[in-house]
């Protein structure tokens, strides 16, 4: 009996120890959990706070940039809104669009506010191998400060030597290009620190003379000229205004630096009443909101989610629908963002590679409609999706090369009756030639990985249907070019680059066209060489302003971008042969 009353007390310690164990594990797990829940809090309410401040930041910054971007300045021969400027200004100084993670307006007003500092900056981008070896000591991540490039005394000779050199003998080593464009990077940014740039008040009596920059309002001199033009009470305010801004934005209290930017605004817009200088404040507004809409990037966008619709396997008809619809409003943001540069430049813009981009994909996304309403198929708006997001993601994503920026017309081109007749046409045939190279490259996908025949034959067709668009658009542009050359350069045809390559185009597509017809080529044949005749246009269109760069044809001239076209046109090419290939060796072919 004993052993089993100590064996029950036994089990009966056992227990309690056990319940002690897991009361006591249990503890342990509350107070873990307790701890890990306080901590998460912490962090997330760390977080939170940080998320929070940064919000103020980025907001606080996006003011700025919306008070101090909307002012409107004169530089490279208009008036724009200071956004507009900075944008161009910190692309060529920087070769970004953006940089130290700040928008370009914030930027060049800090410049501004703090030369020196900013002088001493690593900014100015050096690429170029030789130039590279050049500086080599000076670089940090291959950028270079403006300080070292502009007090180096044997480079400023070099550079001078250069200059002379390219505007006697009109040529100049890769080398010494590179130097002068650094050179010029160098002076344009001390320009812009010391404010001797862009020009901010108009001079009353003739607002198209060069204005007056805030050195003006810097100093006493500058201040005694000013008030020969306008009111000694209001310039003084004015000046006033920017010195506190500008002290503001050192001390980077970005609620105070908001408060005197509103103040620099109204002040300088007082100046101006007080002359009755009143400026286009819609115009300026308009070309704000065309640089933050960003247009033809969310035009992109959005044709690129409506080929992701399309492309989904098993589609119904309500989906093919609304990819449908996606792709009409990319169109349309295309069509409302072309519009709005149209406005804002005054004039129709494709006077530059970046503009006859823009036109050339929004050509091929209409002919895309227009052949859709005769055809009803969306196959066509697919392929147009295609073509129009390669064509826009290109014209976006190089801009130290395309320059995206509103310039006058040069002399030649202020005619614009026979800009918009001749340039216009030409490059709508540029536009049903892509239309036309994306139905080829899909007529041969089909060709050669035996889709169905009804595809094929509706791919023919819309493939010789754009062929004849393009000739006929492309013929009549290279005519109207000849008549526009006899009323500018006093001649129908010169055989000038751009005149013969115009012409080569035009003839390889007629002989594509002359085989189909005699029965040379049957579909596939036609398509492979409709894609081999577009690099004609691209010569035509890319390679005598940035590869030939001869000619009267020079208001186009551009340089960069080689090794992309090669890689581009090495890849097309193998990937049609690779298809012809494939194609030959279908059953049905041996």
């Amino acid at each position: 009996m004993k052993e089993k009353a100590n064996g029950s007390e036994s089990m009966e310690r056992e227990a309690e120890c056990a319940s002690e164990s897991r009361l006591a594990g249990a503890e342990r797990t509350v107070l873990r959990r307790t701890d890990s829940l306080a901590k998460r809090f912490l962090m997330t309410t760390f977080v939170g706070l940080l998320l929070v401040s940064n919000i103020g930041i980025v907001q606080a910054a996006e003011s700025l940039e919306k008070v101090l971007g909307r002012v409107p300045i004169q530089q490279g021969g208009r008036v724009k809104p200071f956004a507009s400027f900075a944008k161009e200004s910190v692309l060529f100084i920087t070769a970004k669009t953006s940089f130290d993670h700040q928008d370009p307006t914030t930027l060049v007003w800090h410049w501004m506010a703090e030369p020196s500092v900013w002088n001493a900056k690593p900014i100015l981008p050096v690429t170029y191998l030789e130039l590279r070896k050049q500086f080599a000591s000076d670089l940090i991540h291959n950028r270079i400060a403006p300080a070292l490039v502009l007090s180096d005394l044997e480079f400023k000779k070099q550079v001078s030597a250069a200059q002379i050199k390219q505007e006697t003998e009109k040529s100049a080593s890769p080398l010494e290009k590179k130097q002068i464009e650094l050179y010029q990077r160098a002076r344009f940014f001390e320009e812009i620190a010391n404010a001797r740039m862009p020009g901010f008040v108009p001079h009353p009596n003739d607002p198209k003379i060069a204005w007056l920059p805030l050195e003006a309002f810097m100093d006493q001199q500058g201040i005694h000229v000013a008030a020969q033009l306008y009111p000694q009470s209001e310039v003084e305010r004015l000046a006033s205004a920017l010195r506190l801004l500008l002290d503001r934005l050192k001390s980077e209290k970005a609620g105070e630096a908001m408060i005197a930017a509103e103040s620099f605004a109204q002040n300088l817009g007082h100046l101006l009443a007080s002359q009755d200088m009143i400026l286009d404040k819609r115009a300026m507004d308009m070309e704000f909101f065309y640089l933050k809409l960003r247009p033809f990037q969310l035009a992109w966008i959005l044709y690129l989610i409506s080929i992701f619709i399309w492309l989904a396997p098993n589609k119904k008809k309500k989906v093919e629908l609304f990819a449908f619809g996606i792709f009409s409003l990319a169109f349309f943001v295309h069509t409302f963002g072309f519009v709005l540069r149209i406005i804002i430049a005054g004039r129709p813009p494709v006077t530059n590679m970046y503009e006859s981009i823009i036109w050339v994909s929004w050509a091929s996304a209409f002919f895309s409609l227009i052949f859709w309403f005769f055809y009803r198929s969306t196959l066509l708006p697919a392929i147009a999706a295609s073509v129009a997001t390669f064509a826009l993601i290109i014209g976006e994503s190089f801009p130290t090369f395309l320059d995206p920026s509103i310039s006058p017309l040069v002399p030649v081109l202020r005619s614009n009756y026979w800009l918009t007749i001749h340039v216009l046409t030409i490059t709508l045939g540029y536009g049903a030639f892509l239309f036309n190279w994306g139905i080829a490259h899909a007529l041969l996908y089909c060709s050669a990985f035996h889709k169905k025949k009804e595809t094929i034959d509706r791919l023919t067709e819309y493939l010789y249907r754009s062929l004849q668009v393009g000739v006929i658009l492309l013929a009549s542009g290279t005519i109207l070019g000849g008549v526009w050359a006899a009323e500018s350069w006093g001649r129908f045809w010169g055989w000038d680059p751009k005149e013969t390559w115009a012409l080569i185009a035009v003839l390889a597509y007629l002989a594509v066209l002359h085989s189909r017809t005699a029965g040379w080529l049957g579909a596939f044949g036609v398509a492979f060489w409709s894609v081999i005749s577009f690099l004609t246009v691209l010569m035509a269109w890319y390679g005598v302003n940035f590869v030939l760069g001869a000619g009267l044809h020079s208001y186009g001239f551009g340089g960069g971008g080689l090794p992309y076209i090669l890689a581009f046109v090495l890849s097309d090419v193998c990937l049609v042969l690779w298809l012809a290939q494939r194609f030959k060796l279908k059953p049905s072919h041996h």
